[in-house]
This record gives structure tokens, sequence and C-alpha cells, in this order.
């Protein structure tokens, strides 16, 4: 099984993907629950905040600053700032969310990874 450490990289990785390590960082995460569902199959129940590091303001502004840039490339630059919103409402630097969420992973020939 996955220890608690793995766990912690694994959810950050897969959080801060796509432009979104500079929008908020991870912070107080922590592993409530867990259960081995079978040998390749790990169920954990997991919450941590996410802090804001920037404020909406700010990524309207870098948005129309540069429009076709690399940041927040999930979203596409049409609906990034819709979707930052509708995801999250308008926030401030600090601000902070806290979410509970359940984990499913797998364990692959390289190593545990989370189930999409």
């Amino acid at each position: 099984m996955p220890g608690d450490e793995e766990i912690e990289i694994l959810v950050r990785d897969n959080l801060l993907t796509d432009g979104l390590g500079d929008l908020f960082s991870l912070e107080s995460f922590n592993k409530t629950n867990g259960f081995r569902e079978s040998d390749n199959v790990y169920i954990v129940d997991v919450e941590y905040d996410l802090v804001f590091q920037k404020s909406f303001i700010d990524v309207v502004k870098e948005i129309r600053a540069n429009p076709t840039g690399p940041q927040y490339g999930m979203f596409g630059s049409k609906l990034v700032l819709t979707a930052i919103q509708s995801n999250f409402g308008q926030f401030e630097v600090g601000d902070k969310i806290h979410k509970v969420e359940k984990v499913r992973l797998h364990r692959t020939e390289q190593g545990w990874q989370i189930a999409k």
C-alpha cells in the first residue's frame, strides 16, 4: 500500500497541473482513512486546504495581458475566467478552500497512480 507521503505527492501532482500550481498551493494535507479494495486498488480519504496565491483580479489581468499564454492551460484561453470563477468564485490572496475527498489509487507498473 502507498504511504501517506506518497499519497500526498500523488494528490498534489494531480491538482497542481496546467498552471494551477501558480494559482494555489496545497496545505494541511491529511489522510483520514483508507482501505485496500484489492492488491492493486487502494481507496483513501483525504482532506486538505487549497490556498490562493493570486487574487481573481490578478488572474483576469494575467489572461488579458497574454490570452494565448500557457497559464491555466487546462481551461483554454476563452473559458479560463468562467471556469475559474465557477469553480472557486471571487477570491483573494490567502483565501482557503477546505476539500474532503475520496481518492482511488491503482498500482501500475510505474507505481501507484490516481485513477482518473
